[in-house]
């Protein structure tokens, strides 16, 4: 490969890389007004957005600042991420409790991976241990096809057998 050959690769990337970012900055600026507009779908993209660093530095507290938004208009995948912040403790004191409240509410709307991780908080000894509850949320995350359900289900139903 040429001198010049690796300067225009390099280049090329360096102008892709760019453009990608500024791209994902103006999709960032369009949902950010969406979601000050009250859209909870926007909302839960502008937390989620703030969770990764997409289009934007990463801030897990203002992540949950939208997460919360939206999770106060019904939408079950923001509730359920607040439950994994409460469970694993991002932006948040880990509190077990929360957890078990937020995943039983997006639980309670069907969305299948609270389904499962509010089974599998059921397991643990810190949140009040209950093998039929959590056999009770696995079922219902594998009835919704949620396959990691199928291991944790099949553990559950051993620790009752």
């Amino acid at each position: 490969m040429t001198k010049l050959t690796t300067r225009l690769l390099a280049l090329t990337l360096l102008l892709t890389v760019t453009l990608t970012h500024a791209a994902g900055e103006a999709m960032f600026e369009r949902k950010l007004a969406s979601a000050q507009a009250g859209d909870a779908e926007a909302q839960y993209d502008v937390g989620y957005r703030y969770e990764k660093g997409r289009g934007v530095d990463e801030d897990e507290d203002l992540a949950l600042e939208w997460y919360n938004r939206s999770a106060e208009q019904g939408i079950a995948k923001a509730q359920y991420k607040i439950g994994t912040f409460y469970m694993k403790g991002i932006a948040v004191d880990k509190d077990l409790e929360q957890a078990k409240i937020w995943l039983q509410k997006s639980a309670d709307l069907g969305y299948a991976p609270a389904q499962y991780q509010l089974g599998k908080l059921y397991t643990m000894a810190g949140a009040g241990r209950d093998y039929r509850m959590a056999l009770t949320w696995l079922q219902k995350a594998q009835d919704n096809g949620y396959e990691p359900a199928t291991r944790e289900l099949n553990k559950v139903k051993r620790k009752l057998d």
